[in-house]
């Protein structure tokens, strides 16, 4: 009996099958690549439009959204205007650079260093020493980070004002380092359960104290989670507007959020929106910068902490 398999012609005809099911399955990751790209690019659209947006208008005249059009919209050479970003500086013998923004750093930047300071020893404690009450401790930090920080003002108003810290420093740098513990101590509790205990074991065989194998070895390794919580610690700060509208009266303790809100309030009903979108851009500008330098620390900060 002939075996007719391996004949030139079902060889030919087997190949040319082949080749069909290649050209096949090649048109179909052509069309997922292709629709991918095409998503991908629409949700670029979606997500820088906004910034784009924001960035003309600060860069255009007109003062009201109503006047905007879609050639509004298209810069041109001879449409650009600064004329908003100058009335910001000339605003008030320019208190956005002599108070609002030196404030707005010393209150973000004291409350983001103190809170970092106390929750990554927090979250060492809770991670590598047998605390009592430990899970009570988590626990609380767990349900409070769950609550607005709006509904503490009246309480925190109540308290500071007895104690004479309205209209002060201290009473606003106090408040924000609290908040910032809060948070920021369970994801480095988190973040630190992920590392073996090993390294600190084997610097403790090498010679170091156990203070010296945390402080050295350990808060090292912690680097993205610490810079994961020193940006969500300044970024409270930052943006602050209820809280720091209740604590100062003030202009000269004013943040940037306040300063925005009295440069563009034309009245009740009415915004300047090119003033406000000049003071976005000023004030978005650091925290885009910040995200720029330390965007791998945040991306690894992340991973772990949203799958652990």
């Amino acid at each position: 009996m002939i075996n007719n398999e391996n004949t030139p012609g079902n060889e030919i005809q087997q190949k040319s099958v082949s080749e069909a099911r290649n050209n096949y399955y090649r048109r179909i990751r052509k069309t997922k690549r292709v629709l991918t790209h095409i998503v991908l690019i629409l949700v670029g659209v979606f997500a820088v439009f906004p910034i784009y947006y924001i960035v003309v208008n600060s860069l255009s005249p007109l003062a009201s959204l109503a006047s905007v059009s879609v050639t509004s919209m298209l810069p041109t050479i001879t449409k650009l205007s600064f004329d908003n970003y100058f009335a910001l500086f000339a605003y008030q013998n320019d208190s956005l650079l002599r108070f609002w923004f030196p404030n707005t750093l010393i209150y973000a930047g004291t409350a983001t260093v103190l809170g970092l300071v106390l929750s990554i020893t927090s979250g060492i404690g809770l991670a590598r020493f047998n605390i009592p009450g430990k899970k009570a401790i988590l626990y609380m930090l767990l349900i409070l980070s769950t609550f607005p920080f709006v509904i503490m003002i009246i309480p925190y108003y109540d308290m500071f004002s007895s104690l004479h810290l309205t209209n002060t420093y201290w009473g606003l740098i106090i408040t924000y380092s609290a908040g910032a513990v809060i948070f920021a101590a369970w994801l480095s509790k988190n973040y630190i359960d992920s590392i073996p205990k090993d390294f600190e074991e084997a610097a403790q065989i090498d010679g170091y104290s156990r203070t010296q194998a945390l402080f050295r070895i350990l808060i090292p390794m912690t680097k993205p989670v610490l810079i994961l919580a020193l940006l969500l610690s300044f970024l409270g700060p930052y943006t602050d507007y209820a809280y720091i509208n209740i604590m100062v009266t003030k202009n000269s303790l004013w943040n940037l959020a306040l300063g925005m809100y009295a440069t563009t309030q034309i009245s009740s009903h009415a915004i300047n929106y090119g003033m406000f979108s000049a003071f976005a851009v000023i004030m978005g500008l650091p925290i885009f910068i910040i995200f720029l330098v330390f965007q791998k620390y945040l991306i690894a900060g992340f991973s772990i902490t949203m799958y652990k």
